[in-house]
């Protein structure tokens, strides 16, 4: 069953897309999480003239264009230089932006490096930052055009071991999370957990490797292998946590 949220986004894509034959101009939708994107792709034609792109090959947060290349796309890459021994994440740049009114769909990819954050952004929102982001948290920072040939490597997630019971979501989730089996299927069942960028409300689905497991407030989670059983028969896992 689709959700208010995606009927009205399904709607604008669709307003979008007919926006821009009418005019005969491209027309585009905000940056898009992975969830939104994915819903989009599945419910949209498939037709050469709807695109998504965030900027970069491999960027997660996404724009969908209608009638448009990748070159119209209204997207500029700006860098933020600061002291390299100050350690800003992802999570650090995201809220002072937002805490300056900054709407997070004018915000794509943020790649942060040591002394410097590559940051994706829609165009009509470049001289606002330019003229009043000037700290993050408490840390100065210097912002110019980015050289989108040379980005920074994410470095901010960990990659831990888990050893579960079986693949079931509830054990996954209480596994990462840290909480009670019974905590964790409550999270589950308040639809706060995300699979493949998909609300999840089964505590009993059952995860296979290469999965994305996203919890709210906790962070995102890859199952990256399936590292056979312990000695007592329990399961070992590789995961990848964003933080």
């Amino acid at each position: 069953m689709i959700s208010a949220e995606d009927k009205l986004l399904l709607d604008k894509a669709y307003d979008a897309i007919e926006l821009s034959e009418q005019r005969n101009f491209p027309r585009f939708l905000g940056f898009l999480n992975e969830h939104e994107s994915l819903f989009l792709r599945q419910n949209l034609p498939k037709r050469a003239d709807i695109l998504f792109y965030g900027g970069y090959p491999d960027a997660t947060r996404l724009m969908l264009g209608a009638s448009a290349g990748e070159e119209a796309f209204p997207i500029t890459a700006l860098e933020f230089s600061y002291k390299p021994e100050f350690d800003l994440r992802h999570r650090d740049f995201l809220g002072s932006l937002m805490a300056l009114g900054i709407r997070r769909d004018t915000l794509g990819d943020i790649l942060t490096g040591e002394g410097r954050t590559v940051i994706f952004v829609r165009d009509d929102i470049v001289p606002y930052m330019m003229a009043n982001v000037e700290k993050i948290g408490k840390v100065g920072v210097k912002i110019s055009y980015a050289d989108t040939s040379d980005l920074p490597v994410p470095d901010d997630f960990d990659e831990p071991v888990f050893t579960l019971s079986s693949l079931r979501l509830d054990a996954f989730v209480a596994a990462a999370a840290n909480l009670s089996r019974d905590k964790a299927a409550r999270l589950i069942k308040n639809e706060m957990v995300m699979v493949d960028h998909v609300i999840q409300d089964g505590v009993a689905f059952q995860l296979y490797e290469g999965a994305t497991v996203t919890i709210r407030k906790y962070g995102k989670f890859v199952l990256t292998a399936l590292l056979g059983t312990s000695r007592k028969g329990k399961l070992r896992i590789a995961v990848r946590h964003y933080r």
